[in-house]
């Protein structure tokens, strides 16, 4: 199963996935820059396009996602002053 819906955060407009996989599901929150994603999706494939994104582990929906600290960052995502262990909560705003 795939869902899809738009979530507003801080005020602004996010995109939610959350697609069943085997064991875990893929999920991520994809603002107007960039994006929180899960473990599934790879951090050397996001710098190499170029893109703006920020990977959690262990979440299973938009509440844990939300909920996490962040476990990696891309250059551009660096640029903008997200590191390592920060909440999610705290630079989701900057997406």
């Amino acid at each position: 199963m795939v869902e899809t819906k738009e979530m507003k955060i801080e005020g602004k407009t996010f995109t939610y996935l959350k697609m069943d996989m085997e064991k875990a599901p893929l999920v991520l929150i994809k603002g107007k820059i960039g994006y929180v994603m899960c473990g599934y999706l790879n951090m050397e494939t996001a710098d190499k396009l170029g893109d703006t994104a920020i990977r959690v582990k262990g979440v299973k929906d938009a509440e844990s996602i939300l909920s996490s600290n962040v476990e990696a960052v891309s250059v551009k995502a660096k640029a903008l002053g997200i590191e390592v262990g920060m909440p999610v909560k705290s630079i989701i705003s900057k997406l």
